[in-house]
């Protein structure tokens, strides 16, 4: 029923998908039956946020740890930690699938239950932000807190359309999307907006 929710919900959008069309989508005869293992729609969006960000954060803070061990890390481990955890999501309802088209949809149509989900069970991503300010303390803190905005955006739109490519193919993924260059280039990406030249007018 999970991976049925979403693919639903990021091949429509939030909105557009109601609860009978889950249990039909998922096979399921009793039209109650999302309700009784989930509740409401948005206890059902909150467990499926949290069944791939909980997975990518302990991976993540796996990584910061590795990076931290040596001492304070430089900018491209510390973005290295933030963006290898995405790269393939191991889980029992095809979160490889469609979480990242699922995240984005949430994101943009429903931001505050977005917002006050995934943030409270990412602490690889605090540190993450703590260290980029760490490392931009020379920069002035609304600069830095629109660039960690950004390439946080940039990134999950780049995790979306890696997913949508592999999910729209047989074959495997188009070059741009695959292997280690791809999630290298996204490395790259994400590290050009945290460090890019501001503008001063």
């Amino acid at each position: 029923m999970k991976r049925a929710a979403r693919r639903l919900f990021a091949e429509r959008g939030i909105a557009a998908v109601g609860m009978r069309e889950i249990v039909d989508a998922a096979g399921q005869r009793n039209a109650a039956a999302v309700h009784y293992y989930f509740g409401s729609k948005d206890d059902l969006l909150r467990e499926l946020l949290l069944d791939g960000a909980d997975v990518i954060d302990a991976r993540r803070r796996a990584l910061m740890d590795e990076a931290e061990a040596a001492g304070p890390p430089d900018l491209r481990a510390v973005v290295r930690a933030m963006v290898m955890p995405n790269s393939d999501i191991p889980g029992d309802t095809g979160e490889n699938e469609t979480y990242f088209r699922f995240l984005i949809n949430v994101q943009n149509e429903r931001r505050a239950l977005f917002d006050e989900t995934v943030h409270e069970h990412s602490e690889g991503y605090l540190r993450y932000v703590a260290h980029v300010r760490r490392l931009l303390a020379h920069q002035p803190e609304a600069l830095v807190k629109q660039r960690i905005v950004y390439a946080g955006l940039a990134l999950r739109t780049l995790l979306a359309a890696r997913e949508a490519a592999q999910d729209a193919s047989d074959s495997g993924f188009h070059h741009y999307w695959s292997g280690q260059a791809a999630m290298d280039g996204m490395v790259d990406a994400v590290e050009a907006i945290l460090t890019g030249p501001a503008r001063r007018d």
